[in-house]
C-alpha cells in the first residue's frame, strides 16, 4: 500500500446551484442548497484513502461543528488525522460555492484555521514525509508553509506535488523541491511571467528551467499536457462523461496522479488514471462526496483504456 501526506486546507462547503454564476452586483435565485466537506487538501487526503493508499491529512480546524464534522467524516474513511490541529483562535475554513447548469463553478473562501497551518506544524510531521511515498500540496495554505513543507517533504525522501490554485508568488530556490507541479492554462501564464501570446510548451519550457522535473497542465474537458525534465511532452485526453459539478475534480485528479506513481504506474497511464479520477468527481454535486472509490476507477478505465497505457 502506498502512503501518501497531505498537506492543505479543510473547508465546509456551501453549495448552491443555479442556472448560472452570478455577475458583479448581481443577484441570483438558486435551486438546491448542500453542503459537504471539502478544502484542496482534505479533498486529496480524502481522495487517496479512497484509490487504496495510505493517507496522512496535515492542516488546521476550528474548534466549532463544522471542524469536528470534517474531522470525524476523514477519521471515518480512514484518513490519517493525527497531524490535524484544532485551533481555538479561528473558525473552521468555509467555501461558499455556485454551481451553474453546465457544472462549472464560482467560489469564495474564508481561510479561518488554514491560515494558522505554521512551519512548526510542518516540522512536527516530519515523521509523516519520511513515512511517505508522496506529499501533496495546494495554495489555500500560507505561503511560507507550502514552501517550507516542500523543502522538508523533499529532504525526506518524498515525491512532492504541488497543485498550483490559486497561484501566488514563490520564492526561487522552491522550484527544485517541486517534482510534479499540477496547475491549468492561467496558472501557467502568472508562473511563466509571459502574455498569452506565448504557446503553452514555451510557457511550461521556461518554468521547467528552474528545476521542475514533471509539469502538468490540466484543460478541462480537453485533458491536458505532460511535461517531462528531459525534454519529452505528450497530451492526456479527458473522459466524456455527464458533468454535474466539477468541485474538487482537480484534486481527484490530483491525488490519483500521486496514487498511480506511487504505485509505480508509468507516467502515461498515472496521467489516464488521474483523468478518470477527475472525470468520475464531476458525476456528483459537492467535493468530498463526488471523490471516486478505487473499483469505480478501474471500472472506468477497463470501458475505455487502450493498450498504451497497460501497465
Amino acid at each position: 500500500m502506498s502512503a501518501i501526506a497531505v498537506v492543505g486546507s479543510l473547508n465546509i462547503d456551501l453549495v448552491i446551484r443555479a442556472s448560472h454564476c452570478p455577475k458583479a452586483g448581481e443577484t441570483v435565485v438558486g435551486n438546491s442548497f448542500g453542503m459537504a466537506g471539502g478544502g484542496k487538501g482534505s479533498n486529496q487526503a480524502l481522495a487517496a484513502v479512497r484509490l487504496n493508499a495510505k493517507s496522512y491529512m496535515i492542516g488546521c480546524v476550528g474548534n466549532d461543528d463544522f471542524g469536528r464534522r470534517l474531522r470525524s467524516v476523514l477519521n471515518e474513511n480512514g484518513v490519517d488525522c493525527t497531524h490535524l490541529e484544532t485551533r481555538k483562535d479561528a473558525a473552521t475554513g468555509t467555501a461558499v460555492i455556485t454551481v451553474n447548469d453546465e457544472g462549472e463553478s464560482s467560489i469564495a473562501i474564508s481561510q479561518g484555521a488554514n491560515s494558522l497551518l505554521d512551519s512548526q506544524a510542518i516540522i512536527g510531521a516530519k515523521n509523516i514525509f519520511e513515512a511517505s511515498d508522496c506529499a501533496l500540496f495546494q495554495m489555500e495554505s500560507p505561503a511560507r508553509t507550502v514552501v517550507s513543507g516542500l523543502k522538508l517533504a523533499k529532504q525526506s525522501g518524498c515525491k512532492t506535488f504541488l497543485s498550483a490554485e490559486p497561484p501566488f508568488s514563490l520564492p526561487g530556490e522552491v522550484w527544485t523541491s517541486i517534482d510534479y507541479l499540477i496547475l491549468n492554462e492561467r496558472a501557467l501564464s502568472f508562473y511563466a511571467g509571459t502574455s498569452d501570446s506565448h504557446s503553452i510548451i514555451e510557457m511550461a519550457q521556461e518554468i521547467q528551467r528552474r528545476g521542475v522535473r514533471c509539469l502538468v497542465v490540466t484543460q478541462s474537458a480537453k485533458g491536458g499536457m505532460i511535461f517531462t525534465n528531459d525534454g519529452e511532452y505528450f497530451s492526456f485526453d479527458a473522459f466524456s462523461i455527464n458533468a454535474v459539478d466539477n468541485t474538487g475534480a482537480r484534486d481527484a485528479f490530483c491525488a490519483g496522479l500521486a496514487v498511480a506513481l506511487s504505485e509505480g504506474m508509468q507516467l502515461k497511464y498515472a496521467a489516464r488514471f488521474g483523468a478518470a479520477c477527475g472525470a468520475l468527481a464531476c458525476t456528483k454535486i459537492g467535493a468530498h462526496p463526488s471523490l471516486p472509490w478505487r473499483h469505480q476507477v478501474s471500472a472506468l478505465l477497463g470501458e475505455t483504456a487502450d493498450d498504451e497505457y497497460e501497465l
